[in-house]
């Protein structure tokens, strides 16, 4: 019998506030694009929810930055090292732990000067990534199907493997970061309702999983990985 469940294990929050202008301005030293947004409060490893959407959605601008550009809403090591990227390019701290120097957290400093970035604007359009729904997961004891959307065109992919996923950052602008476990491609191209099923898996075994998306333009966004156990 099927099962059908949302496992989906931190929700993505909304990218922006209902109505808000998005707008792009390059800045001097970092070309960063800015969009109208605030961080209302410090964060640090392991911070969930809308400001770290807001703080991904704009680190994610500047690939030499952010280069995996991933919009999860949960504050991990991939963010951890783009604010202190950040911070260091802004010369507000280059060195130390987030508890010695606030190194790789956004404190007071750090959030003012990010809020002032993103509160420039221009009213001109800017290059988004994919912004991802939860996934369902369709399973029996050997086989899965994944269903999503994207609020734009992208290239449906799922990962998945019997132990925790990997992922390692990307090494560089316009390259994607690398997953572990086995890969699955929705072989419908680029669209925003996705369904893919992967067959041949074990019986009543936990299986972690995550899925992706890619636009035309190469941006891409993930859900955070969470997981599913087959039927007996």
């Amino acid at each position: 019998m099927n099962k059908i469940i949302n496992l989906q294990h931190i929700a993505r929050t909304r990218l922006l506030s209902t109505g808000a202008v998005v707008a792009v301005l390059f800045v001097s030293l970092l070309g960063i694009q800015n969009v109208y947004a605030a961080i209302t409060n410090s964060l640090d490893f392991g911070s969930t929810g809308s400001n770290v959407t807001e703080l991904q959605t704009y680190l994610a601008t500047n690939a030499s930055i952010y280069p995996s550009g991933l919009i999860t809403g949960y504050f991990g090591p991939l963010t951890q090292a783009a604010v202190q990227r950040f911070q260091a390019a802004q010369g507000i701290v280059s060195g130390g732990t987030p508890e010695t120097t606030g190194y790789g957290r956004v404190g007071p400093q750090t959030m003012l000067r990010i809020n002032s970035l993103m509160g420039s604007a221009n009213n001109q359009t800017w290059d988004t990534v994919p912004v991802l729904s939860s996934a369902l997961v369709q399973f029996t004891s050997t086989t899965a199907t994944f269903t999503w959307t994207t609020n734009e065109y992208t290239q449906g992919q799922v990962y998945y493997d019997s132990k925790p996923l990997r992922t390692d950052e990307a090494t560089g602008p316009g390259q994607q970061p690398y997953i572990s476990g086995t890969f699955a491609l929705d072989s419908g191209g680029l669209q925003t309702n996705h369904a893919l099923t992967v067959q041949n898996l074990q019986p009543n075994t936990l299986y972690y999983y995550t899925t992706r998306g890619i636009d035309s333009s190469g941006n891409m966004s993930m859900q955070w990985p969470s997981t599913f156990r087959t039927d007996q």
